[in-house]
């Protein structure tokens, strides 16, 4: 009976998932900007205008007090069309710089005001006189194997009223070769705002139901285009920080996906350990062109990464067990000083957000907080407290003030500890899908401040395919990928849990 109630909840949950779908009936996605990044004239007055509202799925721009006039008179972009053909859908004006016509091959979209017009799905661009010669039938352009094109998409209204709203029921495969399309994961708060840029540039580019906001719906929602396409392989492109990365892997891992998608990293924010070690970057900051973004996932090689599971099991308190608590680590896990400048950030951020606007700042941050505790030293004779098993073998230690646990070369935002070294050829590779993690010994936060700059080499106490570390007392700063947490007495377990499919960018 357990067992029949058990799947009978996971089917539920399961069956709340869907991909949700704007209803272009009710106008167009509205942006608004004080500073237009290239000449613009208004779809409405057609006059010039320096600020405004542009949509970011189909380009129209225009005055502010013209959004609702647009809303009623110019078609957005359509996220499901049932038509046999799938046809061009033109927006007048407001061309890229340096257009060229898909006719005649000359310069359009020159002129000051507003003419000439561009698809919205291929971005193709015509003169005015050109249009009526083309071909009405619209392949989705160059970038065509990322894109689910609206005549391959179903929709219904599911809800209750007030709170109806379209998802997507059924998807077919168009005519494409190779298609794989791409499902883009990010959240508008991410990178200091932005995220939100980039939800704009992929849903100007791609089907806007393959974009989704995390900050509004769960990445299971999005994954759900996987369940409705099982043979079909996608490609997932995760944009945010470490922890954004994590958040999708594991919701990979809930919904059980075959085939599984190949994941790629879009990097914001700070940190990005698994980004630089896969070759997509330290991170972006402003406007980004998502082109040459798409140019490198078509090239990009299929590589496996290992994950590790982190089980946390606290010691017995006044008689009674606490419950255990499972963390999945894809880059590393640490003990002692490391992991308390990442708490003391991780605290004064939440407390006062508005200090930690920029990717500069935020190192200024732990800059700060690690001289703070080479002064106080907290974590001093960690290794009295602890004891390291490495494949059930103790490890002797000497006095340290922190335990890492490597599964990947990069950490601390862009340091390369286990290479570092007089003999690198020595050293044993830290490779991301050998089956083994390294663990290596900081004497002290001087020591961090010493391998960020490369003037110093970790202790390095071994490699393992399980680890076991006890703290015998006290409590003790610890992390996972970025996430701090203070632990009193317990034991802590790490084995592989299992291995993901990602995508390393080759160029």
């Amino acid at each position: 009976m357990a067992w029949v109630a058990s799947k009978t909840w996971h089917w539920l949950r399961r069956r709340n998932y869907n991909v949700p779908a704007r209803d272009i009936s009710k106008g167009h996605r509205w942006c608004t900007t004080d500073l237009f990044s290239q000449p613009t004239f208004c779809n409405i007055e057609e006059c010039h205008i320096i600020a405004g509202a542009f949509c970011d799925l189909c380009g129209i721009c225009v005055r502010n007090r013209h959004m609702k006039a647009a809303d009623k008179r110019l078609k957005c972009k359509a996220l499901s069309d049932l038509a046999s053909i799938h046809c061009h859908q033109w927006v007048r004006g407001n061309l890229p710089l340096l257009s060229v016509c898909a006719v005649c091959e000359g310069a359009c979209g020159d002129l000051p005001q507003l003419a000439d017009f561009k698809c919205c799905w291929c971005w193709r661009t015509v003169h005015e006189e050109c249009r009526e010669t083309i071909n009405e039938s619209c392949d989705c352009g160059q970038y065509k194997q990322f894109i689910v094109p609206p005549t391959s998409v179903k929709l219904k209204q599911v809800g209750f009223k007030g709170r109806r709203h379209y998802v997507v029921t059924s998807v077919s495969d168009p005519p494409v070769p190779e298609w794989k399309p791409l499902i883009v994961l990010a959240n508008r708060k991410s990178g200091s705002g932005d995220g939100e840029m980039i939800l704009q540039a992929f849903r100007g580019l791609l089907n806007p139901a393959q974009v989704i906001d995390l900050a509004d719906i769960p990445p299971e929602c999005g994954l759900q285009w996987c369940q409705l396409l099982p043979h079909v392989t996608f490609r997932v492109l995760a944009a945010g920080g470490d922890g954004t990365v994590g958040w999708v892997l594991n919701a990979i891992d809930n919904l059980k996906i075959k085939p599984p998608p190949h994941v790629s990293i879009l990097p914001l924010g700070t940190g990005n350990d698994l980004s630089r070690v896969l070759g997509w970057g330290e991170g972006y900051e402003g406007d980004v062109d998502v082109r040459p973004i798409l140019d490198q996932l078509d090239q990009a090689d299929v590589v496996r990464l290992d994950r590790w599971r982190v089980n946390v099991v606290p010691n017995k308190r006044f008689g009674i067990r606490i419950p255990a608590k499972n963390i999945i680590m894809n880059n590393y896990f640490s003990v002692g000083v490391d992991a308390l400048v990442t708490m003391n950030f991780h605290r004064h951020r939440e407390s006062r957000p508005a200090l930690f606007g920029s990717r500069i700042i935020n190192k200024f941050w732990y800059f700060i907080y690690g001289t703070k505790d080479v002064l106080e030293r907290e974590c001093k004779h960690l290794d009295r407290k602890l004891k390291l098993e490495l494949d059930g073998k103790e490890v002797k230690l000497p006095p340290i003030e922190g335990i890492v646990i490597l599964n990947i070369a990069s950490w601390g935002g862009g340091c390369q500890p286990w290479k570092m070294g007089s003999n690198p050829k020595e050293i044993p590779d830290n490779l991301y899908d050998d089956g083994l993690v390294e663990v290596f010994a900081l004497y002290s936060s001087f020591h961090i401040a010493q391998l960020q700059v490369g003037l110093a080499e970790p202790l390095r106490l071994g490699q393992a395919k399980v680890v076991k570390l006890t703290l015998t007392s006290g409590k003790a700063p610890m992390q996972v990928d970025g996430e701090p947490w203070e632990q009193g007495a317990c034991e802590i377990f790490v084995n592989q849990h299992n291995r993901v499919t990602m995508l390393a960018n080759s160029s």
